[in-house]
This record gives structure tokens, sequence and C-alpha cells, in this order.
């Protein structure tokens, strides 16, 4: 037994120290596997190939994501397609789908749930609820796109949902482009959509508001709705019935936050520009820099990255653990001896 192995904790075929696994993983978080292979060669002097980085950081834990089971305010979910492994069975294309979880409390914290690729919304709402530990809703509401089965696989885990008012407007443009409408056409639905969507509330405390206040809000949100009705109509009336379909399949979510503000005095986003500005980091990484991703590859990249942005404390409270740093050890430099 070597006594100052044990002591610093070192196996004894060790190949690397934690503390090049998490530069490896850190590198490897913000560009493909070969550049990093050649930044660690070149800035930093250490010789690690791309199969070596990319063993290390797919055997690497350090993509867990804890939940402490505590109810969050609001969910945000999105998803974005990738260009992953090509598949070997007839029939199958490269394109892999990644989906986004997270939760924000009242004081702006995040909550990261995590990220998967190859899975169902459904499968993932089951999943959140069993990491959570909870068999009824998780949040007070859900903000999130019109993407297929996203809002019914997550519908167990909040008592509202909110859709994103930035994706309605964004997308009904290419809902009437396709079925041929003029870009001035297009452009003046979406400004008269985007009007009907814009009601504000109260900056001060929920409590300092008015009643009368609230009332009047009550009544332009009643007001925007039956605007809303109106618009289904136009559109069908002038033949775009996939456009008209759109809007009246999103209605009753369009004004949720309002309800929300209403029932518990709480602000929830209207859209989710958080989640997006994530999505776009992901997206940087897994399709503009990488491609040829495995489902696992692919998904465990994200959550490094949606660790390393949500949770920066939690990253770094791991790598500590994993270093041992404990303070158990002071070093004292006594000078130079000469030879």
């Amino acid at each position: 037994m070597i006594p100052l192995r044990e002591f610093l904790h070192l196996d004894r075929y060790q190949s690397k120290t934690a503390e090049l696994e998490r530069t490896v993983a850190e590198v490897v978080s913000e560009q493909n596997y070969r550049r990093a292979s050649r930044h660690l060669r070149l800035i930093g002097e250490i010789p690690v190939p791309k199969s070596t980085a990319h063993r290390w950081v797919m055997e690497s834990d350090c993509d867990t994501i804890e939940t402490d089971g505590k109810l969050v305010d609001v969910l945000v979910a999105d998803g974005t397609g990738y260009k992953r492994r090509p598949e070997k069975t007839a029939g199958k294309n490269n394109r892999g789908e990644l989906r986004v979880v997270l939760g924000v409390r009242t004081d702006g914290t995040v909550v990261p749930y995590g990220s998967w690729s190859g899975e169902s919304w459904e499968k993932i709402g089951e999943e959140i609820h069993a990491k959570v530990g909870r068999s009824g809703p998780i949040a007070k509401g859900l903000v999130s796109d019109g993407e297929l089965g996203l809002a019914e696989g997550l519908a167990h885990l909040v008592n509202e949902q909110q859709r994103c008012h930035w994706h309605m407007v964004h997308d009904l443009d290419y809902t009437m482009w396709q079925e041929s409408a003029s870009k001035q056409e297009r452009r003046t639905t979406q400004k008269q959509l985007a009007g009907i969507l814009g009601i504000e509330l109260p900056e001060e405390d929920f409590e300092q508001v008015a009643e009368e206040d609230r009332a009047e809000i009550e009544q332009a949100t009643e007001e925007a709705e039956e605007k809303i009705e109106q618009l289904v109509v136009e559109l069908a009336q002038k033949g775009y019935s996939q456009a008209a379909s759109y809007v009246a399949n999103a209605k009753d979510r369009l004004f949720s936050y309002v309800r929300f503000w209403l029932r518990y005095g709480l602000v929830t986003p209207r859209v989710s520009s958080m989640i997006e500005r994530m999505m776009r980091e992901i997206g940087r990484r897994l399709k503009r820099i990488a491609f040829g991703w495995s489902e696992k590859g692919a998904a465990k990249m994200a959550r490094i990255i949606i660790k390393r942005i949500t949770s920066a404390g939690e990253w770094e409270a791991y790598w500590r653990k994993r270093l041992r740093i404990s303070g158990n050890v002071v070093l004292v430099y006594r000078g130079i001896i000469a030879a």
C-alpha cells in the first residue's frame, strides 16, 4: 500500500486528474472535440486526443442535474432539432429531437429539470414527476410554443398553460405564407395579432392595485379574446383555413398570464425568451459546430451546458467534491534553496 496515494485518493492506475476532466468537459461544451483537443494541446500543452476527450465526457456524471423537489412558479419547455448519427435502418433519417424543461421561481431562481433526446413529451413529464417525487402539479403555469404534443404531455405538471406570444406572431407569418398570402397581408395580420395580445399588467405589487383596475384588466382580456375569435373568422373567410385553425387552437392559452395574475398576483412571462436563449446556446454547440451526435451524447452535452449556465454553483460544488477540496492541507512557500 502507498500511503501518499491513499492520502490523495488516487486510483492505482489513474490516467487523469479530476481537474483535467473538468477542463476537458468545459472546453468541449464550447467547441467540438477536434478543436478542443487542439486547443488543449496548443494552449495548455495537454495532449488529450479527441477520442479520449469524448470517452472521458461520456463516462463522467458531471451532467447529473439534481432537484430539491420544491414547487416552482413557472415551467418553460422547448425543443430543437439536430443532426444525429445516421441510422442504418431503412426509412430512418438523421434528424434528432432535443427537448429541455426548466423551472422558474418567484425570486428568479432557475431550476433545471434536464434534457432529453428521442423521448416524447409525455414520457418527459413522467420522468419529471418521478424526479420531483410528487404526483400532482409541480408548477402554477407552463410557458411554451406550439410544438406538437408539448402542452398535452406536460399538462399534468401545471395548473395553467400560457402560449408564447412571440411564437404566435412569428409562426403566423409562416402559416399564412404556406397558404400563399402576400407579404403585406401577412405583416398586417401579424401586427393585428400583436396588438390584440398586448395587455400590460401593472408594475406595482398586486396588493396595491385597486379593485377597479383589476376589473378593467379582466374586461380588457375578455375583449381581446373576442377580437381573437373575430380574427379567426376573418382568416377563414379569406381562405386561410390553416392560419384560422392555428389561431383558434391557441386562443384558450393566450391570456393565461392575465388570469394567473388575477388569481395569484404573480407575473408570469408571456414569451419563452429565457429558454429561447438557452436553446440558442445549445443549438450553437450541437448544430453549428458539430453534427453526427448519438442521442445519448446530444442529451448529455445539453445537460452540461444547462448546468453550467443555470446552476453554476452546483457545477462548482460538484467539482470541488471531486477534487476533494476541504482545506485540510495548507502549503507554505519557504523560499528557494540553491543547489
